[in-house]
């Protein structure tokens, strides 16, 4: 008799996990509460399944594809492979969600034009890539960040009295890991070549603002606009740096 109710308990559970994994995705979706408007073109199920269009704060998505690891529940968390397509760029990642509004990336590469994530910042041609082993947030707080992001196609906002200073490419590397909720974000800038050499550290805080302080120092092919911009930073210091300190929001 205990035999048998193993089997029959087995049974049920198996039932109920093949129905769960089967579940089609849009009855999965208005379970979980999402509106009609923000997926559209829902295919598939809740095991492996794709929305043709998806809106997320005013950003828009699509085709996005998941392919969900069911083994990741034992860790009471509900998480899938994500393949997503963003306007003229893509994002691939692994992306887990848990109880408190806590979401966990890993393996994130993605890129996509600056000015879609960032307007204040982004021109023609301006370009975001972004690779993070770990991204975790938490309400809206980043908690955990290991990995970096590289900008191209930035012109920094240096006051010059001639022309405008060329489009330049940077790098932000972050190595942050249980940050406190009043904790802001830092990381790494330097440059990725070009007339100005970089080095500084960013900080960012909630929502959506940031400080950079660091150095700037023209290399030796710099043009004569490079140096007369940087002339108007301060004095230089003895090797040859200036004093860098830019703040905003994005």
């Amino acid at each position: 008799m205990r035999q048998l109710r193993l089997i029959v308990a087995a049974g049920v559970a198996s039932l109920g996990f093949f129905l769960v994994v089967l579940l089609p995705a849009p009855i999965a979706l208005r379970v979980l509460g999402v509106p009609p408007n923000v997926a559209t073109g829902v295919s598939g199920t809740v095991w492996n399944g794709a929305v043709q269009g998806l809106s997320l704060g005013g950003l828009a998505l699509g085709p996005v594809r998941w392919h969900a690891k069911p083994a990741r529940l034992l860790l009471g968390q509900l998480a899938a492979g994500v393949e997503a397509t963003l306007p003229d760029g893509f994002l691939n990642a692994t992306v887990a969600l848990s109880p408190g509004k806590r979401i966990a990336v890993s393996g994130l590469d993605a890129a996509a034009p600056l000015s879609w994530l960032a307007p204040s910042l982004g021109r023609p041609g301006s370009q975001l890539t972004a690779r993070f082993e770990r991204l975790v947030v938490t309400a809206g707080r980043v908690e955990s960040a290991t990995g970096n992001l590289q900008v191209a196609g930035v012109v920094l906002p240096i006051p010059t009295s001639g022309p405008q200073l060329a489009p330049a490419a940077y790098q932000v590397t972050f190595a942050a890991d249980g940050l406190k909720a009043d904790e802001p974000l830092t990381g790494e800038v330097k440059d990725s070549g070009g007339p100005l050499e970089i080095a500084g550290k960013i900080r960012i805080t909630p929502p959506r603002s940031y400080e950079l302080n660091g150095t700037a120092k023209p290399r030796p092919d710099a043009p004569p606009e490079v140096q007369n911009a940087l002339q108007m930073l301060g004095p230089a210091t003895p090797d040859g740096g200036h004093t860098l300190s830019i703040a905003g929001s994005f």
